[in-house]
C-alpha cells in the first residue's frame, strides 16, 4: 500500500494550478473533500497541470529502479481522483496521464502492461491474476521484462488490493475444505473460475474428500489450465465452456452443489445482472448448500492507478450493495445469510445458506 505521506507536500504543489483554479488549497491532513467538476472550457488547463505534476515525478526514477516512482504515482493519481469529479477524472485528469511519456515507464511492469493490452480481450483475466498471486506461470513474463519494469512490479503487487486477492485465494480453498468437512465428498460449482488456483491450496481436494468440482468460464485457455488439474492435483476436476448469459438464460445443465462461488465475477456486474445471477446459482445448490460470493468493497487506494495505466475498472459496493445481491431469493428458502469482510477491510463476502 503506498504511504499518502511520501512526497505529499511535493505533490501537493504540483497541485497549486488545480487549487488556484478551484478558488481553494488542497484539503490538509487528509480533510475531506467535495470532488469538484470543472467546465470543459478548463480542461486543457487541467491538461497541462497534469502532465507538469507527472513530468516532476519523473525525476524520481532511477535506473533500473522505479520503486519511488511508482509509489509517488500511486499517491499522486489517488489525490487527483479524490479531488475531481468522476466526469473531470475521466475526461480531463485520466487522458491526460495515459498520454504523458511517464505512462511508457510503468508500462515496463509485466503486470500493468499485461492489464492494460488485454491479451484475452477483457479485463482482469486469469493470466493477470497469476501475477497477483506470484504464481510460476507469470514467471517468464516477468523474467522478459526489463529490471526497472521488476520492481514497478514489486510495488504493484504489494498493494492492498493484490493482498485482497491473495486472501480471496485462501478463503475459497477455506471453503471448499469446508464444504469436505460438512458433507460426504460434496459436490462445488466455481463460476467464472479462471485458472483456479484456490485447487492448489485445498487439502480436502488433494486428500480425495471432494466428490465434484466444476470449473465453469467463457475462456478456453483458462479451462485448458484448469483441465491440467486433473493429473496434477484431483480427478474429480471437470470444466464447462459456458457464459453468465447462458447461465441466467437456464442454457446450462451444471447439476446441483453444496457450495457454490464465483471468486471475482460480481466486480464487474450490474447490480440488476448480480441478483438475478445470485437466484440462479442459489437455485443450484441442495438442502443445506452455501452460495459464496465476494466483491470488492470502496475506498480501494490504488484504484486511480488501475484505471489510469492498468485500464482496470471495478464495480465497487458498500455492504448494503453486497447483501442486496441476494433480493431476489425467496427468503423462505434461505437458512443463513452471512456477510464478512477480509483481513485488509477491502473485499466483502456474502454468504447465503440454504433451508
Amino acid at each position: 500500500m503506498a504511504s499518502k505521506g511520501l512526497l505529499l507536500s511535493r505533490e501537493r504543489e504540483g497541485l497549486r494550478g488545480f487549487a488556484s483554479l478551484l478558488g481553494r488549497e488542497p484539503a490538509q491532513g487528509g480533510g475531506t473533500r467535495t470532488p469538484v467538476e470543472l467546465p470543459e472550457t478548463l480542461y486543457p488547463v487541467v491538461d497541462g497541470d497534469v502532465r507538469a505534476a507527472l513530468t516532476e515525478l519523473v525525476g524520481l526514477a532511477a535506473p533500473d529502479d522505479y520503486s519511488q516512482l511508482t509509489q509517488a504515482v500511486i499517491d499522486l493519481l489517488g489525490l487527483l481522483k479524490e479531488t475531481f469529479s468522476d466526469k473531470t477524472w475521466q475526461d480531463a485528469v485520466l487522458p491526460a496521464a495515459r498520454a504523458h511519456a511517464l505512462a511508457g515507464l510503468i508500462h515496463e511492469c509485466p503486470f500493468t502492461h499485461h492489464s492494460f493490452i488485454r491479451p484475452r480481450g477483457y479485463p482482469g483475466d486469469a493470466g493477470l491474476l497469476d501475477f497477483v498471486y506470484r504464481h510460476p506461470a507469470a514467471r517468464p513474463a516477468q523474467e522478459a521484462a526489463s529490471d526497472a519494469g521488476r520492481t514497478v512490479m514489486t510495488s504493484t503487487v504489494d498493494v492492498t488490493a493484490c493482498e485482497a486477492v491473495r486472501l480471496r485465494r485462501s478463503i475459497l480453498a477455506g471453503k471448499i475444505d469446508d464444504a469436505a468437512s460438512r458433507r460426504d465428498r460434496p459436490r462445488i460449482l466455481a463460476v467464472a473460475s479462471g485458472h483456479l488456483r484456490e485447487a492448489e491450496l485445498s487439502v480436502a481436494l488433494k486428500e480425495g474428500r471432494i466428490g465434484r468440482l466444476l470449473a465453469v468460464d467463457q475462456d478456453a485457455t483458462s479451462l485448458a489450465a484448469v483441465d491440467g488439474y486433473r493429473t496434477s492435483i484431483s480427478g474429480v476436476i471437470e470444466t464447462s465452456p459456458n457464459t453468465v448469459r447462458a447461465i441466467l438464460a437456464g442454457k446450462t445443465d451444471l447439476g446441483r452443489f453444496d457450495l457454490v462461488y464465483a471468486a471475482g465475477l460480481y466486480d464487474y456486474l450490474d447490480a440488476r445482472v448480480a441478483a438475478r445471477l445470485t437466484r440462479v446459482l442459489f437455485d443450484h445448490l441442495d438442502p443445506g448448500g452455501r452460495l459464496l460470493i465476494p466483491n470488492f468493497l470502496w475506498g480501494v487506494p490504488e484504484e486511480a492507478y488501475m484505471e489510469v495505466y492498468m485500464d482496470w475498472y471495478l464495480l465497487y459496493r458498500t455492504r448494503d450493495e453486497i447483501e442486496k445481491f441476494a433480493e431476489e431469493i425467496p427468503s423462505a428458502n434461505i437458512r443463513r445469510t452471512t456477510y464478512s469482510e477480509d483481513s485488509t477491510g477491502v473485499i466483502g463476502y456474502l454468504e447465503v445458506e440454504r433451508v
